[in-house]
């Protein structure tokens, strides 16, 4: 599943992780276990793309508020900047 960063309002591609594409609206990544669990939550969301030729493309997406570190995600691969 691709990951969008959502900076003020604008959603920038900045990798993808190896989220299951029937997830629900929230993905709980475990980080350490035992008695008092420490866990991630990411939200899924959709991003809406626009073709030239005029065509819209829907897709669901990991959306990382500016706090949250992509690295957590299992499968995490950053794309080159």
């Amino acid at each position: 599943m691709k990951v969008y960063l959502d900076e003020d309002g604008h959603r920038r591609l900045i990798g993808r992780a190896g989220i299951p594409e029937d997830v629900g609206a929230v993905h709980r990544e475990w980080l350490f276990g035992g008695a008092s669990a420490i866990y991630e939550d990411f939200t899924i969301g959709s991003v809406t793309r626009f073709g030239p030729d005029g065509s819209t493309t829907v897709e669901r997406v990991v959306i990382l508020s500016p706090m949250q570190r992509a690295d957590f995600l299992p499968g995490w691969a950053p794309f080159a900047s």
